[in-house]
């Protein structure tokens, strides 16, 4: 699409159009901008009718997976032309994207009492978003987005990483060790 087709599409002449924007590339990331900032409203808003912070995370990795599902060209836009440039680290895009994804971190905070995790907010941030995206592009990919359940996609993600964030939770207690404790403690009652 060039500028005079948008300029068209507006009703605006090619000249007027560049008053508003500089270029495709600035109108691109202007869209990206309003488009990630609308996903973010309605999630806050979406986010406070749930109670349990574990359904909270699993609306947040639906709505994104969903998100990728209903605007691949716009997502991938976003990710190709706006988060892969230098000029990202200090934008008002990221501003935008930090609003988005703070919307977990607001949630992890709140759960600060049940959960614990060696790894820094971001890398629980990647490994969740990261994991819808990886849900979200390989649907795309192999062509079944019409046959993935996002709903139930996202429940079992989204509990599963809760059950690895919680306290308590050892990932190193093997079902081996479980076993061993069990006949010691049968053995002291024997």
């Amino acid at each position: 699409m060039t500028m005079a087709d948008v300029a068209t599409a507006t009703g605006l002449s090619e000249g007027s159009l560049y008053n508003y924007v500089p270029s495709k590339r600035e109108l691109a990331i202007r869209v990206a901008e309003r488009w990630f900032s609308a996903q973010a409203e309605e999630l806050e808003q979406t986010l406070s009718a749930i109670e349990h912070p574990r359904d909270q995370v699993a609306l947040l990795i639906q709505r994104h997976i969903a998100m990728i599902l209903e605007q691949p060209e716009l997502f991938l836009m976003w990710i190709r032309e706006v988060r892969a440039t230098d000029a990202y680290l200090t934008s008002s895009s990221r501003d935008i994207f930090r609003s988005y994804t703070g919307l977990l971190r607001t949630v992890l905070a709140q759960a600060s009492e049940a959960i614990e995790t060696e790894m820094s907010d971001d890398m629980v941030r990647d490994m969740i978003y990261g994991g819808a995206e990886h849900i979200a592009w390989t649907a795309i990919v192999q062509k079944r987005t019409s046959t993935l359940d996002v709903s139930d996609a996202a429940k079992k993600l989204g509990h599963t990483y809760w059950r690895a964030l919680k306290k308590g939770a050892d990932p190193g207690d093997t079902t081996t060790e479980r076993l061993a404790r069990i006949e010691a403690k049968l053995d002291r009652l024997l």
